[in-house]
Parts: structure tokens; C-alpha cells; sequence
């Protein structure tokens, strides 16, 4: 949200929202196809639904008993999973009977993907759904640590991930999503609050500012289409959620999801339009730096504390995929230990890629690009296809095609491009995440004064940085005297 505003700055009001709102339709109908497999696989007698309660049931099964009599009775007796059986076995009802890696109930993403294309299925998504999940919270951390290294400059940003990690290592133990509910709730709020400060901001200044439109371009195309997608991240979650509501109200889940989801997609264009027609060309990578810091009340510093606060308690929201497939792999192995360790292990690797890829954006656009473009559009267009087989239509079938060839090209596009910018950055340091265009300024002078001496090529090109930097820092007015100094 924090960088739509930028986004949309680049690729235009137009674009943004056409964009935006393709996507959303896309992912919106993707994640519906994949509660379709579902209830198809259910109709079908493949697998068993959960219980009516929200809570997965005990599975039964028939088995034929001969008494000392001879006669043969039929009892319908728990299953018991020993771990050690392969395959799948059809009890005498047709239903199938599953070991702990073939599930009798489908309650994941990777169930749909076992069902349709077998343990292939199951693999791809499982590694797409644990790196795309994983980096989000991976971005949420580079967020939080940016931020409070930024105002509290007394600690450093390993120091902060040292004192966040633990606590979000004890919310990732709560292993029942309807248990996070609560934390999810207090996150919404603080980003209603902060959402609303920037909007009351963004109006605010809209009349000071001249409209500056911007075509329609194709260079801002990979990386907003990459974030866009990047913001419907919630395939690895739909049938939890779903199976989370109670039965008097799930059958009501497509609506409430698809209303949902509409006002969503409204938030999103409203806020990036907004917050670019209000400050133009002035519109920076993250909104808030265009919040006033002067005043009694540092409204930017407020924002970001709320969305920090926001972010912390998503993070073990966004980890619940990754940990029930953990969990459900540990429990097979009998190992409540594993789990735990696991989990451990789990958290702390996601601090190690924060001190290994500190810049937020890059980081977003390239798991949009990559594990988020397969895990909306590509895997759940082909299991549709699998699943339903001959039942489609004609058009439904040369839909589930677009979506395939769509996220194929748009993975492409989007990895290429934020492969591009990550190397730009590492060729020319831009430390974006310390949301000032000082630094970058400072970064660059010096970058000047150590290489000034070089080919008439480098020099030129050095140059051009210089320019390019003093261009993005024309307000600040201290930037000549600190350029003065450092040289």
C-alpha cells in the first residue's frame, strides 16, 4: 500500500488502474477455481469435506469382521494412520483411504495440486507457497527494522531483528488460525487508523499541487504488474479461511470474499491515485515520507508506528500456510519437537535474508514476479483444468489457457525487471530503505570523490549520478553545504 502512490507515479493513473483492477479480477476468480477443485473433488467422492464445526473430523472407514460364528458384520471404525503405508487405498464406500502425504481431507493448496497432477503437484506447491510466504514476512521485517532503526538509531537493525524475532517465534506456536483472529484484528485497525492519516493528508494537500498526467507507458509495466499481483498474495490462505467459518455461514464465504475483496482493490487504486494527484512529481518511494515531520505531533513517525505495529501481528497470519504444512509433516513423523525446532529454524532464516536483501521494493517485486505470479494464475489454472477435465466449457477452458500463458509472461517480465533493479542497485548503492533522499545524495558525492580520477568514461558517468541525485533533492537546502563538506 505504502508504495502505490510511486507506483502509480510511474505507471500512470490509467495504467495503474487498469492494472490493478485486471489483476484483481484475475486473482479474484483464480482463488475462487481453487475452492471449485475442492468441492468438485468433494462431489466426486475423491476426498471427504471437513466437519460442519470449522474443525477437521475423525475419518472413518468399513471394515467386514467374521465372527466365531461365521457370520460377516460391516462396522464403520476409525481410521488409523500407521505412517508407514504408501499409496492409497478405496475403503468400501468408494471414499479414499489416505496416508498423511495423500490426504483423505482436503484442507490446503497442496491437497488441490495432489489431486490433480499428483505428488508433482503437491511438491511445486508446497516450495512456491513456503518462499512466497516466508518472503512476505520477510518484507514485513525490512519494514519494521528500517523504521525503528530510523528513529531509534541508538540500536542498529541486527539489534532490532534480535529483539523481534523471539516474539514472533512464540505467535508462530499458535497453531489454530481462528486463534491469530484477534492480532489480525488489532492489524487491521492500526491500518484503517494510519490509511486514514495519509488520506486526510493526501486531501489536504491535493490543491497546492499541479496535475502532472502520465501516459501510458510500458517501462513501469513488469515491476507494477509484479506488485499488483505481489498484493493478492492470498491463495495459500483461501481454504483455511474458508474452512475456518462456521456452517451456518459458509455458505455464504464466496459472497462476503468476493465484496471484500471489490472494496480492497477500491483501496488500493483510490490510495495510490490519490496520494500521487496530491503531490505530483514530488511523490516519493513511500508515501509517508511525503508526511509532514515538523509540528507537535510527527504524523509520519505515528504512521509508520501503526504499520509497523500492523505489520508484526501479520507476520505469524502470513507464516500459518508454511506451518501447517510443517505441522502436518511432523506429525506423520510423530515429532511435536520437530515442529517447534522447525519453527525456529523458520523464523530466524527470515532475519538472515532481511540482513541479506534490506531493500523492500525489489524484494516485493520479485516474489510477486516469481512465486506469487505461479501460485495465482499458473497452478491454479492448470488444476482447474485436471480436476474438472471434460465438465468445462469452452470458454472456461480457453480462460483457464489466458491464465496460464498470463502468469507465464508476466513472471518472465517481472523477474527479468526486478533482477534488473536489484543489480542497478547493487552497481550504484541507494539505501532506499532509510526512506530519505540525503543519504543517496551523500552516498553519491562520495561515490564521486573516490572515482573522480578515473576514465573520462566513469567520469561522465559519475556525472550523470550527480545530476540525476541533485534533480530528486532540489528541496532539501542543506544539500549543497553537506556536498561542500564531504569533499
Amino acid at each position: 500500500m505504502l508504495f502505490a502512490p510511486c507506483d502509480t507515479f510511474q505507471a500512470g493513473v490509467m495504467e495503474g488502474i487498469t492494472v490493478m483492477s485486471l489483476v484483481a479480477c484475475f486473482s479474484i476468480k483464480a482463488m475462487l477455481m481453487i475452492i471449485d477443485c475442492k468441492y468438485e473433488l468433494i462431489r466426486n467422492r475423491r476426498i471427504r469435506p471437513a466437519s460442519t464445526n470449522g474443525h477437521i473430523g475423525v475419518r472413518m472407514r468399513n471394515s467386514r469382521i467374521q465372527l466365531s460364528n461365521g457370520q460377516v458384520v460391516s462396522l464403520k471404525l476409525p481410521l488409523l494412520s500407521t505412517g508407514d503405508s504408501e499409496g492409497e487405498d478405496v475403503d468400501d464406500d468408494g471414499f479414499m483411504v489416505a496416508n498423511e502425504f495423500s490426504p483423505e481431507y482436503c484442507t490446503n493448496y497442496g491437497d488441490i495440486g495432489y489431486h490433480a497432477i499428483g505428488y508433482t503437484g503437491r511438491g511445486i506447491v508446497d516450495l512456491t507457497l513456503i518462499v512466497s510466504q516466508v518472503g512476505f514476512c520477510c518484507a514485513y521485517l525490512i519494514f519494521i527494522t528500517e523504521n525503528l532503526s530510523g528513529y531509534f538509531p541508538s540500536l542498529s537493525k541486527p539489534q532490532w531483528l534480535v529483539l523481534l524475532l523471539p516474539p514472533l517465534f512464540l505467535l508462530t506456536l499458535l497453531k489454530r488460525l481462528d486463534k491469530l483472529a484477534i492480532f489480525s484484528l488489532l492489524a487491521q485497525i492500526s491500518n484503517l487508523f494510519a490509511f486514514a492519516v495519509v488520506f486526510w493528508f493526501d486531501f489536504e494537500h491535493i490543491h497546492v499541487s499541479k496535475f502532472h498526467p502520465r501516459e501510458f507507458s510500458w517501462k513501469g509495466f513488469p515491476f507494477y504488474f509484479a506488485v499488483s499481483i505481489y498484493c493478492y498474495e492470498g491463495q495459500g490462505l483461501i481454504l483455511p479461511l474458508e474452512e475456518s467459518l462456521n456452517s451456518s455461514i459458509r455458505t455464504n464465504f464466496r459472497k462476503y470474499f468476493v465484496s471484500t475483496m471489490v472494496a480492497v482493490t477500491c483501496l488500493y487504486i483510490t490510495f495510490g491515485a490519490s496520494g500521487y494527484l496530491s503531490f505530483g512529481p514530488e511523490t516519493k518511494e513511500i508515501i509517508t515520507m511525503n508526511l509532514p515531520h515538523t509540528g507537535e505531533l510527527d504524523f509520519a513517525m505515528l504512521v509508520k508506528s501503526c504499520l509497523c505495529f500492523s505489520l508484526f501481528f501479520t507476520y505469524p497470519v502470513m507464516m500459518f500456510p508454511v506451518l501447517q504444512l510443517i505441522d502436518s509433516r511432523c506429525s506423520a513423523l510423530e515429532g511435536a519437537l520437530q515442529s517447534v525446532i522447525v519453527r525456529l529454524l523458520l523464523v530466524s532464516c527470515t532475519g538472515i535474508v532481511v540482513l541479506a536483501i534490506p531493500n523492500f521494493a525489489h524484494l516485493m517485486a520479485l516474489i510477486g514476479a516469481t512465486c506469487c505470479t505461479l501460485l495465482a494464475f499458473v497452478l491454479p489454472a492448470i488444476f482447474h483444468l485436471r480436476i474438472f477435465s471434460l465438465k468445462l466449457t469452452k470458454l472456461q477452458r480457453w480462460f483457464d489457457y489466458w491464465l496460464i500463458v498470463m502468469g507465464i509472461a508476466g513472471a518472465c517480465l517481472g523477474t527479468v525487471d526486478a533482477l534488473a533493479r536489484m543489480n542497478a542497485q547493487g552497481a550504484h548503492p541507494r539505501h532506499m530503505g532509510n526512506f530519505s533522499p540525503l543519504p543517496e545524495a551523500l552516498a553519491s558525492g562520495a561515490e564521486a570523490s573516490v572515482f573522480a580520477s578515473h576514465t573520462t568514461e566513469s567520469v561522465a558517468h559519475i556525472s550523470n549520478v550527480i545530476q540525476t541525485t541533485l534533480l530528486t533533492s532540489l528541496n532539501d537546502t542543506t544539500l549543497t553545504d553537506k556536498l561542500t563538506s564531504l569533499l
